[in-house]
């Protein structure tokens, strides 16, 4: 795939509005979720595709690549004073409304792709109808966005982003289930640890409002560790529920 693909967000989509900190709070959720719904979609993907006749490299660890191939959504310039720009010193632009910076991006949920041959072994897959369900499940999530400010996106959002490369090729040559209670726990560590070092460095140069936004992020992963793997486990539960005798729980959920 030389190029993203891009969509158009759905008429009936809504920016939602609120402070910049409860955006981020939620999105920095999202992206959690979205990160381990998307390893597992390609991993529950390639192995239909294996078990179907596909060769030896539809394996997940080679048929996903570290950036967005698809975006849901385009961002948002303007020089309208109505909108703000980002005050990259003030920790209070946490407390801004979200959807009123004049530089929003649409920013990544899980900033992973697929493969540009993958397509083509969906193709050869006679039409198989998990198989398309699941790749276009992944390829969703690939795309999926919310609006946020660009000094977010290009900011703390990026540590998350070359996080996510890192953790999918490790999970997916592990050998275990990719969701997993170790899986989500090693997540939240190493995205901790990125995101602090990063802070430090911001507010060593007064970035104190980029700092603000990071701590938004460490606080998510302080807290939100049950709740995220009570979401993960039942969504990908319901996922192999739906399709018995397809996907085996076991091959992708580890407690």
């Amino acid at each position: 795939m030389a190029s993203r693909a891009h969509s158009e967000r759905s008429e009936g989509a809504v920016n939602r509005s609120g402070s910049l900190g409860q955006a981020l709070t939620d999105h920095a959720y999202q992206r959690v979720i979205h990160f381990f719904l998307f390893v597992f979609a390609l991993d529950a993907l390639c192995r239909r595709l294996r078990t179907l006749g596909a060769p030896s490299t539809a394996t997940p660890g080679r048929q996903f690549v570290v950036k967005a191939t698809h975006q849901i959504d385009t961002g948002l310039r303007s020089d309208d004073p109505a909108y703000y720009g980002f005050p990259v010193n003030d920790p209070k632009v946490v407390t801004f409304f979200a959807t009123a910076c004049g530089r929003m991006d649409a920013a990544h949920f899980c900033n992973l792709g697929v493969a540009p041959g993958l397509g083509t072994l969906v193709g050869q897959a006679g039409g198989d109808q998990h198989v398309t369900d699941i790749y276009e499940f992944a390829k969703r999530l690939a795309g999926d966005t919310r609006l946020l400010p660009q000094q977010v996106n290009i900011g703390p959002d990026r540590i998350i982003d070359v996080l996510h490369g890192v953790l999918a090729a490790e999970f997916f040559a592990a050998g275990i289930p990719v969701v997993s209670t170790a899986n989500l726990a090693a997540y939240l560590a190493r995205a901790t640890a990125a995101m602090t070092s990063y802070q430090a460095k911001k507010v060593q140069k007064g970035r104190l409002g980029i700092a603000a936004c990071c701590q938004v992020y460490i606080d998510v992963y302080a807290a939100a560790g049950e709740a995220l793997w009570q979401s993960l486990s039942g969504q990908v539960w319901a996922e192999c529920g739906a399709r018995p005798g397809i996907l085996d729980r076991a091959d992708y959920l580890h407690w």
